[in-house]
């Protein structure tokens, strides 16, 4: 049986960077979907294979370091893998290379699966892949939730959910929350980005955003005095 790595070449082309030519956070998150996705469809978990067992993969938590800042229209070695299944959750790590092998940008994320018609979480069980897992890991550490400090957050802006930031599943991306944290926090240059998301946002939803100070910086997004989102940059 095959291992379950997926691998493939990308060029970062000018529109994938900032002002300041470093690689966006949403440009990464962007990449790490993508490839996540097409991975997922040849090990048989793809949306349409998911869909017609009324099943959805969902995002939950997703965290990256970067190491080196890839440059503008480089061509990179862009890598995923899932890991053992969890109870109801399931790990996949993603890792960004130059062509020499260097590692750039490392990141590992936690996913989901809803029903579409009970919009309930499933147990893991209920998902097969094709394949053999991979041992390798990113991180030693268990990817635990973000954990406020007991500070007073500071509101910074507000904004309201567009058609243009909805996905297949009729929800918010989860690519998209990644602009709106870099918009709230002070430091531009991002080496370290985790988000975890609480629940979902739809159009004409407004997100409320507030920053903490504290050793990085903390983004809280809320509707209607609920969290949606906690995000840590540093």
């Amino acid at each position: 049986m095959a291992e379950m790595k997926y691998s493939t070449k990308i060029t970062l082309y000018n529109s994938y960077f900032d002002l300041n030519d470093n690689l966006s956070a949403k440009s990464i998150l962007s990449i790490f979907q993508d490839v996540a996705s097409v991975h997922a469809e040849e090990i048989g978990v793809g949306f349409g294979a998911m869909l017609q067992q009324n099943f959805y993969w969902v995002l939950s938590r997703i965290k990256f370091d970067v190491f080196e800042m890839p440059k503008p229209n480089q061509t990179v070695i862009v890598e995923t893998w899932p890991h053992e299944k969890g109870r109801i959750d399931f790990d996949r790590d993603l890792k960004i290379s130059d062509k020499n092998g260097k590692t750039l940008i490392v990141g590992t994320s936690k996913w989901c699966v809803i029903d579409t018609v009970a919009r309930r979480l499933q147990r893991a069980e209920k998902i097969n892949y094709n394949g053999e897992i991979c041992k390798e890991v990113n991180y030693q550490e268990n990817f635990g939730k973000i954990v406020l400090p007991e500070q007073e957050p500071r509101e910074k802006f507000r904004y309201k959910v567009l058609f243009s930031d909805l996905d297949h599943n009729q929800h918010m991306n989860n690519t998209n929350y990644a602009n709106l944290v870099a918009s709230a926090v002070n430091n531009k240059i991002l080496h370290h980005f985790e988000i975890n998301f609480v629940c979902e946002c739809k159009e004409n939803d407004e997100i409320v955003l507030s920053t903490i100070e504290a050793n990085g910086e903390y983004v809280i997004g809320k509707r209607d005095d609920q969290i949606v989102f906690l995000a840590f940059v540093n």
